[in-house]
């Protein structure tokens, strides 16, 4: 067994991981790609040292990933708040309690609602992610729009 010590949660941690990998290919900084649009604290509880990984990720208000997607797929436990994960087809809530699976390869994106802040437990059993565009302010309001209404 192992224990983690959990980082005090920087905004632009998760952004720095995505940084470093880009490198590694040979893509420097001001062309990797942008993981966020808003404030999003990540907070590594298990490194991706032996493939599988899990992160607590808290968006502020309004905040969001872009559209990526994992070969093997994600699960997110809400832990709190109130947010969205979207597909291209389907948002679906995710707050205290609930439980969404992203399907492999299935693109999709994260987001809090404009009036909360929104926490979930990510947990990837293995598998590379692909980084996609940024979401629009437009798909992201159609996005709210359309959870309000659920």
């Amino acid at each position: 067994m192992r224990t983690y010590k959990v980082a005090g949660g920087n905004p632009h941690d998760e952004q720095e991981l995505v940084v470093e990998e880009a490198r590694k290919k040979g893509v420097d900084r001001d062309h990797a790609p942008k993981l966020f649009t808003g404030t999003v604290w990540g907070e590594v509880l298990m490194p991706r040292e032996q493939g599988a990984c899990s992160n607590k990720v808290t968006f502020a208000p309004g905040s969001r990933s872009t559209r990526h997607s994992h070969t093997v797929g994600q699960m997110m436990y809400g832990l709190g708040g109130n947010g969205l994960v979207v597909t291209r087809s389907e948002v679906t809530r995710i707050f205290d309690g609930v439980v969404v699976h992203a399907l492999p390869n299935e693109e999709h994106f994260h987001a809090a609602m404009p009036d909360s802040f929104m926490t979930h437990l990510s947990c990837e059993p293995g598998g590379e992610i692909k980084i996609n565009e940024e979401v629009t302010d437009s798909d992201y309001a159609k996005a709210v729009e359309k959870a309000r209404s659920l």
